[in-house]
């Protein structure tokens, strides 16, 4: 059996544990998020905005000659909004606005580690360093993509600046994002693939 229909096995027989463990990794990833620019920013969100996506997407498509421009704008649109308005003055102090290209982001983050989690990724020592890592590259820098705003500024970084990252690491980060994220993303990927090659003995193909 090759690492590949291994992997398909294993989900097979495991596919509520890799649905939970996706979820439990999209809820835990938010709520980090959450905490860190509750205390990072000061105060709790007071507010929650949802948008009318479907609604905003077909104008989009309705009003737009061009499918690329379509898809590019789409990908920016707003789903939901939540921060914290001043009590006095009632404009944002901070707010976080969740995109479809940041929900993208996040589902495919969130699928890649609960798949990993969920077929008994921490069982090996390499997939369990590749994993983190990858991980810890695609959550750190991914988790500055959506919209973020402090004091009415957008601000990209700033959830990694409450985090205590420096701004000259940020600075560093921001260059090479475009080749950071994908690196990332492969190293989960390999920690799945070499995480599949031990369940071949797990579950063997049925004789024929």
């Amino acid at each position: 059996m090759t690492a590949l229909r291994a992997l398909r096995t294993g989900v097979r027989a495991r596919r509520w544990t890799v649905a939970a463990s996706t979820l439990a990794v999209f809820v835990v990833y938010h709520a980090l998020i959450l905490g860190i620019l509750v205390a990072g920013l000061g105060g709790a969100p007071n507010y929650l905005r949802l948008y009318p996506a479907w609604e905003n997407a077909r104008r989009i498509v309705r009003l737009t000659p061009s499918a690329a421009d379509a898809a590019a704008l789409i990908a920016r649109e707003p789903l939901v909004e939540y921060g914290r308005r001043h009590p006095a003055f009632g404009v944002a102090v901070w707010s976080y606005e969740l995109t479809w290209s940041n929900l993208v982001f996040f589902v495919s983050f969130s699928a890649l580690v609960g798949l990993y989690l969920g077929i008994g990724g921490l069982a090996t020592r390499w997939g369990a360093v590749g994993s983190l890592s990858g991980a810890g590259i695609v959550g750190l820098l991914g988790a500055s993509v959506s919209s973020l705003t402090h004091c009415g500024l957008g601000s990209f970084g700033v959830l990694l600046a409450v985090s205590g990252v420096s701004t000259t690491t940020l600075q560093w980060f921001q260059r090479l994002e475009p080749v950071l994220i994908p690196v990332g993303y492969a190293l989960v990927m390999l920690a799945i693939l070499a995480r599949a090659r031990g369940l071949v003995p797990a579950w063997p193909v049925a004789a024929t």
